[in-house]
């Protein structure tokens, strides 16, 4: 299984008519790292909300949906998102998304009922899944080669870092009310402006003639796609399981303070940011995407075996920790790994229908994660052990078809 594929005609038309310059890669790179806002800035403030809910029937599934609701939507609609890009274009696209996301994003400060603001976190997740897919999709217009791969890594390192930034601020702003963090969508609509005026419309199948489009698409390989997407579910379950359940984790061992739970999803995000620091620096010039894989995988298993046995704070925290270096390793591995296979006609395609399986992933994990909790009858710890069993043999898997890949 190839993991760099041989380069297709036009593939770097976009990167000779213009420049990328730095203010081009951060407005792509926080544009691609906007997601982060649906969990980060929110986690510490769900007991707080699950308590003003507590009347209401199935609050204890309903509470978790208005983080991941959003999830769903961009698992339906991220694949679509990215074939309107590659008919249609970009950049018009991206920015009345971005502008939708303020709008819907700050409007469950005004909401009374639950099941409306979980409708607005579905709208909201219907202007995240254009936003993501094709602020990641430009990303690999824009560059090619090792620095895309580099930019690549940095959007997840980007991501991790707004992440530990919005998860210690979540727990401040949490004190003041379970309804303050979502204020902080509005800044979207800063972003959707300076879309508007540095960003340019790049090269897609909108622009290529039916001849390029064929010759272009030869290199499509829809199996491997498949295959991607597959392990892309199980990444997005594995993923969203530290920032959902984290503060529930905390609170079973006596834990209450929104801001003693927001600097433990920070030291998560810590463990993220090292993660992708790794790839990028060590694990991306050293190892094959098998071993990249692998090695992700039994790093965040590791700390979900901790998270299963701490009883304390501090020993929850370093597991939260460890379980973010694992995950900070896995996402970058497999979106390079998904870029480099796509063909610039199918790229948004392709970068959509990864998105939708990672996000189908991270949707259903509350209900997968509550499930197995009730079914064994041990906690929700118990119900983490598990997902890291399921980890590692993943990770077995991998490290084998490293191995015998090598060995041919």
């Amino acid at each position: 299984m190839p993991l760099i594929p041989t380069q297709v005609p036009g593939t770097n038309t976009a990167q000779r008519v213009q420049n990328p310059r730095l203010v081009h890669a951060i407005v792509l790179l926080v544009a691609s790292s906007m997601s982060v806002l649906v969990t980060a800035i929110l986690g510490p403030s769900l007991p707080a909300m699950q308590g003003h809910f507590r009347d209401v029937p199935g609050a204890d599934y309903m509470v978790p949906l208005t983080m991941t609701a959003p999830m769903l939507m961009m698992a339906a609609l991220s694949v679509f998102a990215g074939e309107l890009a590659d008919r249609f274009g970009r950049k018009r696209l991206l920015v009345a998304s971005t502008a939708l996301y303020a709008v819907v994003g700050t409007a469950p400060m005004y909401l009374d009922s639950l099941m409306a603001i979980i409708a607005s976190r579905f709208a909201l997740g219907a202007a995240e899944a254009v936003l993501m897919t094709v602020s990641t999709t430009m990303i690999g217009d824009y560059y090619d080669d090792a620095r895309r791969d580099r930019y690549m890594s940095l959007q997840t390192t980007v991501a991790a870092s707004s992440a530990f930034i919005f998860n210690t601020l979540g727990g401040v702003i949490a004190e003041q009310g379970w309804r303050a963090p979502y204020a902080v969508f509005g800044a979207s609509i800063l972003l959707a402006v300076m879309m508007a005026v540095y960003l340019w419309e790049p090269r897609s199948r909108a622009s290529m003639s039916a001849a390029q489009i064929a010759e272009d698409a030869a290199a499509f390989r829809p199996g491997l796609l498949g295959f991607i997407c597959l392990l892309a579910v199980a990444l997005g379950i594995v993923f969203l399981t530290v920032p959902v359940h984290f503060g529930y984790l905390l609170g079973a061992i006596g834990v209450t303070s929104p801001s003693q739970i927001g600097l433990a999803y920070g030291v998560n995000s810590l463990g993220v940011i090292a993660g992708t620091l790794a790839f990028g620096w060590v694990l991306t010039r050293r190892t094959s995407v098998a071993g990249q894989l692998a090695c992700g995988a039994f790093v965040a298993a590791a700390g979900f075996f901790v998270i299963k046995g701490a009883s304390s704070y501090g020993m929850l925290t370093a597991a939260g920790l460890v379980n973010g270096v694992g995950c900070g390793i896995l996402l970058p591995s497999m979106v390079t790994w998904t870029m480099r296979t796509l063909p610039l006609s199918r790229r948004g395609l392709g970068t959509g229908a990864f998105q939708s399986c990672l996000f189908l992933g991270m949707f259903v994990n509350p209900i997968l994660v509550v499930g197995i909790e009730k079914q064994l009858g041990g906690g929700r710890a118990t119900a983490v052990g598990v997902v890291g069993l399921v980890l590692v043999a993943l990770a077995v898997v991998a490290l084998l078809a490293g191995l015998v890949r090598r060995a041919r």
